[in-house]
């Protein structure tokens, strides 16, 4: 299989696995797991434009926010928080893989193929586990998809 028939075919499942279902609850630890339908989708990282301005308003406004561990996740928590229940309208794949959710509210989150010294990127699946372990579709690199349907 081409890897341009790999992006095809991770395009196709994902768009029916999500289009038309919402986030319907998240958590966030070492990854991302955010709960769309019957699946799980798994993030090192999720990007927002909405980040800067939300960070910059928590620096401000939230004296707690200067100790925080990670300080990046408390506009990220809350961006996503705001797209909860929201219908995904579309997904887009780019060249690198990165994996972008638009929504009924005309909103967008990526879920990007650029975080360092991992060894996956993200992966929808049914387990919130690993995708090593088990995954539907999953990036393990910026260009690099795989998906169940892949020969070995």
């Amino acid at each position: 299989m081409t890897e341009n028939d790999k992006g095809s075919q991770a395009l196709a499942t994902l768009t029916e696995a999500l289009i038309g279902n919402f986030i319907s609850g998240f958590r966030v630890g070492d990854w991302w797991c955010l709960y769309v339908g019957g699946y799980c989708l798994l993030a090192q990282e999720v990007v927002s434009a909405d980040e800067p301005q939300l960070n910059q308003w928590y620096q401000t406004h939230y004296p707690p926010f200067a100790d925080c561990v990670d300080k990046e996740n408390i506009s990220k928590t809350t961006v996503v928080a705001a797209h909860l229940r929201r219908i995904i309208t579309e997904v887009a794949l780019d060249n690198d893989y990165n994996l972008t959710l638009s929504f009924d509210n005309g909103r967008r989150l990526t879920l990007s193929t650029d975080t360092d010294i991992v060894d996956w990127q993200w992966a929808l699946n049914e387990t919130d586990n690993d995708p090593y372990i088990s995954h539907i579709v999953a990036c393990f690199g910026a260009g690099e998809i795989s998906t169940t349907e892949d020969p070995e």
